[in-house]
């Protein structure tokens, strides 16, 4: 094989590798994040971990359910409950040990007097017990139900061990809450203000109110309206599995159940999250007292940052290719507050590294970052860099003339796969040209 024949496969396989390598590494996965979660409680039997039981045999009023754990140096009585799940079994929170978190080897069931407290009556309260049972032994693959019935001499027998769901929505200040009134538009009567509670009587009596909510700019729903999820660490779960929308007096300072009834005005039911709506983050409200939690239309992350982009689009003038900044201070200041106060942090890290791209196939916020790249940066008009995309890594790179990152890389992309197929052509020319003058 001649020289040139052999430098130009090299040449081939160099291009076509470095055009496929280039492609690889040019597309960037999109993760969408969702808000809810749905949780098993499993692990080691450690302090604040839950467990539930099953069975008829903690009749309302009647007896309620205890446990008594213990290991080789220290026991503790769990607080007494008749709380039920969903399915009917009761939750139980394994206990700390003078404040303190351990880990549990063995626990006795009891049916306990509803009149009085283990924590201060201890055995006297206690009007039938099971064997001593190894947490070990029973829940051998992370279960955490139990059934339990009572004998013919009144002790307590432990069954079988199970799984019990339990789910709700993170109890973190990053995650959006949305409340749609587009089925139920009476509820805006009378400049109304809005706010959701939140709750998890499952597992304590800690509760949070939202801020009062605000319309969701940027879509096409006049009726949307949005909150953050309140944050609280109590060390026992990390969700909330209970949510109220209320209805409140313009009146009201700040949210709460007022001691002056007349300021509020209306609430759903309590709703709950459960196996078919363990996605939801928003609540549609459909009377003047009811409402649902719907995850069939949950809004992601992705989408609502879109909603920003689109906001961005339809309020930020566009400059164009001229020397006058048409963008007006009221302009910026309206997509600067939108983006401090109605964005959680964690969503405005998703608009702060996005790659910008003014073509009108790209996503909305890729858009937005288009025009605002080309007004801080490159036209370097008198608007604060709210967002510092100056530090970002995917700002836009300028060179002489406006041209985002992305255009940039997909004329890259181009021009490689271009040479890549000039270098093929080459080959077979020369190929065919050999044999021609064999």
């Amino acid at each position: 094989m001649k020289l040139r024949t052999k430098l130009a496969i090299i040449a081939t396989l160099f291009f076509s590798f470095a055009g496929l390598s280039f492609g690889i590494k040019s597309k960037d996965t999109i993760k969408v994040s969702a808000d809810s979660t749905s949780q098993l409680p499993v692990g080691t039997p450690t302090s604040g971990k839950l467990m539930f039981i099953s069975g008829p045999i903690f009749a309302s009023g009647e007896a309620d359910c205890a446990i008594y754990c213990y290991n080789s140096s220290t026991s503790a009585w769990s607080d007494k409950s008749n709380y039920r799940m969903y399915n009917g079994s009761i939750r139980i929170m394994l206990p700390y040990s003078n404040g303190n978190v351990v880990q549990w080897e063995k626990f006795i069931v009891c049916r306990y007097n509803p009149n009085m407290n283990p924590q201060n009556d201890g055995w006297d309260g206690v009007y039938s017990q099971s064997a001593d049972i190894s947490f070990g032994g029973l829940f051998q693959y992370y279960q955490n139900t139990i059934s339990v019935s009572l004998s013919g001499d009144n002790k307590v027998l432990v069954g079988s061990a199970s799984v019990t769901n339990y789910y709700g929505i993170r109890r973190e200040s990053n995650n959006h809450m949305y409340l749609d009134l587009s089925g139920f538009q009476d509820w805006e009567q009378g400049n109304a203000k809005f706010a959701i509670y939140f709750a998890c009587p499952q597992f304590t009596d800690e509760k949070r109110w939202s801020s009062f909510c605000w319309k969701v700019e940027g879509q096409d729903n006049p009726h949307l309206y949005e909150c953050h999820v309140p944050e609280y660490a109590d060390g026992v779960n990390n969700f909330w599995n209970l949510v109220i929308a209320v209805r409140f007096s313009p009146d009201l300072a700040i949210p709460c159940w007022p001691e002056d009834t007349s300021l509020l005005w209306n609430q759903t039911n309590n709703l709950s999250f459960n196996a078919s709506n363990d996605t939801a983050n928003m609540i549609h409200v459909d009377n003047w007292s009811g409402g649902y939690l719907d995850a069939e239309n949950s809004i992601f992350m992705e989408t609502r940052v879109n909603f920003y982009g689109q906001y961005f689009i339809d309020t930020v003038s566009c400059s164009g290719s001229g020397n006058s900044d048409v963008t007006t201070s009221a302009q910026w200041d309206a997509v600067k507050y939108e983006y401090q106060n109605h964005l959680s942090t964690k969503f405005q890290g998703e608009v702060w590294k996005a790659v910008a791209d003014k073509s009108t196939s790209a996503s909305l916020v890729s858009q937005a970052m288009a025009r605002y790249d080309y007004i801080v940066l490159y036209k370097q008009y008198n608007h604060e860099d709210f967002i510092n995309r100056a530090e970002s890594p995917n700002k836009t790179t300028y060179s002489g003339s406006y041209i985002p990152d992305s255009d940039i890389q997909n004329n890259n992309f181009v021009i490689i796969y271009i040479i890549a197929g000039v270098s093929i052509l080459s080959l077979t020319a020369l190929i065919i040209l050999k044999k021609k003058h064999k």
